[in-house]
């Protein structure tokens, strides 16, 4: 082969597997996967990632140079964002593809859904009943802010608790948070549930709501 054509192709691989250095990592994923939901600054990530915040950094400049996430500067805040639309599709699709080809992600899910007093719904269920549920959003406000099913409520996890009071126990109650790695829509409709109410975890997001359902 053409010694040009090698370098040419060589050049771009090393190029691409940049991002692929960026995706290399369990928590970097989880990162990216947070990030689909609304921006962030370094201490909100890695509070919700349960990681230091000197270690979130170093996820997160690995991801920068890997030109997934961009920073910008708000007052004393670095706020960090996806750095195109594009990469929530990669998100999506990698969460997508690892489902149907790893049966340790399905087992693992199917544990989770089988939980005592945990419900689960699923969208072409929904479709049915979601005109006549109570939609309960479980994420942080900035995220519930930044996109969330027009119908909702939202009332963050930890804050439930203190909140039942607000929920009514006549109707029936869907309940979701960041989609299909997230554990917290089935906490919240087992805590629902453990309290009388009725409560369905839909264990999709937002953005797959928009994709699936006309509203």
């Amino acid at each position: 082969m053409n010694s040009d054509a090698v370098k040419y192709k060589s050049q771009l691989y090393a190029e691409l597997a940049r991002v692929g250095k960026g995706l290399s990592s369990d928590k970097r994923l989880e990162i990216l996967d947070l990030l689909t939901q609304a921006p962030k600054t370094v201490e909100h990530i890695a509070k919700e990632t349960g990681i230091s915040v000197a270690n979130t950094s170093r996820h997160l400049q690995i991801l920068k140079d890997s030109r997934l996430v961009k920073m910008t500067r708000d007052g004393n805040h670095i706020i960090y964002n996806l750095s195109a639309p594009q990469i929530t599709s990669l998100v999506r699709l990698l969460i997508t593809v690892g489902e149907n080809e790893l049966s340790e992600m399905r087992a693992i899910q199917v544990t989770a859904d089988n939980q005592k007093n945990v419900k689960t719904i699923s969208l072409e269920q929904v479709r049915q009943t979601y005109r006549q549920s109570y939609i309960l959003d479980i994420r942080p406000r900035d995220e519930y802010a930044a996109g969330h099913i027009k119908t909702a409520t939202n009332i963050p996890l930890e804050e439930l608790t203190d909140n039942l009071d607000k929920l009514p126990k006549q109707q029936q109650i869907i309940v979701y948070c960041r989609g299909r790695l997230c554990p917290n829509a089935n906490i919240a409709s087992q805590i629902l549930n453990e309290n009388g109410y009725n409560a369905f975890s839909l264990n999709y997001s937002y953005y797959d709501w928009q994709d699936d359902i006309t509203e």
